[in-house]
């Protein structure tokens, strides 16, 4: 288990120490999570990436203690689950992460696809630490008690694929974000908007969903698929470009023109968002800090 016992220095100069199952007697200013995605292999990095992250909240220079994991999608390797009862929940993701104590809010993607997407819907019911309202959602978390972060859910999948209802897709994404009474929005989507690695930008994303994201002021794109870990800030839009997708695999990817951070090997990726600023920081598989992007 993970000791929470850590030293927090606040901006203020204050010291808080969390304690498990107490609340912070300071309010946290920031909403921090954790973003992981292309992780369930069940192979050996897989269980490095993990244990990084373990290590990476166990420093004392972690500056909150996260809310959250975000995960980017293909959750379960090579072919997502069958059912709610799978036994891959257990060797690819509870025995895993065992320990991490965070719940988890996670998207679809492709992979996922190719099993039954509904039944990890339906696995949230049999564990309380996976979040996955459907097969897109939105939640929104409170920052301070009054400034909140809308956190909106895409599946890509369906969309590149144009199948039936994908514009119905496009149209609920801007339905609500305009009807979010949040102060800042991240969206999260499997396939990168923005990408140095395999498989580069997303045509059709940066066609359709682009518009809808600047429009609405969004600050942060995260998604996974090319499996590597960048952070991108493209003059063209509006928000940040987050690409998380080391958590159980590795591939190569270069530095391009609008690259803030980049890695290899694997790894994932901490977010920390409050009334002004976005901070995203790249770990590697030991859970070392390897590069940010301040938006």
């Amino acid at each position: 288990m993970i000791r929470r016992h850590f030293i927090t220095t606040l901006a203020a100069g204050l010291v808080l120490r969390p304690l498990k199952g107490l609340s912070a007697l300071v309010p946290d200013p920031n909403l921090d999570f954790l973003v992981i995605g292309d992780w369930g292999t069940g192979g050996s990095l897989q269980k490095k990436v993990a244990q990084g992250m373990h290590n990476a909240l166990a420093k004392p220079t972690v500056s909150g203690w996260p809310k959250f994991v975000l995960s980017t999608g293909d959750n379960i390797y090579p072919s997502g689950v069958t059912s709610a009862m799978d036994p891959q929940w257990v060797t690819k993701y509870e025995k895993i992460y065992r320990g991490l104590d965070l719940p988890w809010w996670s998207i679809l993607g492709n992979h996922d696809h190719r099993g039954d997407p509904d039944a990890q819907v339906a696995y949230g019911k049999r564990n309380p630490q996976w979040n996955m309202p459907g097969r897109t959602w939105s939640k929104e978390f409170d920052i301070d008690g009054v400034t909140k972060v809308s956190l909106t859910a895409l599946d890509t999948t369906p969309l590149l694929q144009k199948k039936d209802g994908w514009n119905v897709q496009l149209e609920w994404l801007e339905r609500t974000l305009s009807e979010s009474k949040a102060k800042r929005h991240i969206v999260a989507g499997h396939h990168p908007m923005r990408s140095y690695g395999h498989y580069g930008d997303t045509d059709f994303l940066v066609k359709n969903v682009k518009p809808i994201l600047d429009k609405h002021s969004v600050a942060l794109y995260c998604c996974g698929h090319d499996h590597d870990l960048q952070a991108i800030k493209h003059p063209d839009d509006h928000f940040g470009c987050l690409v998380s997708g080391g958590g159980g695999g590795s591939r190569p990817t270069i530095k391009g023109q609008h690259t803030k951070a980049l890695l290899t090997g694997g790894g994932f990726a901490s977010v920390s968002i409050n009334s002004t600023d976005v901070r995203v920081t790249l770990h590697d598989v030991h859970g070392n800090n390897l590069g940010k992007m301040i938006l």
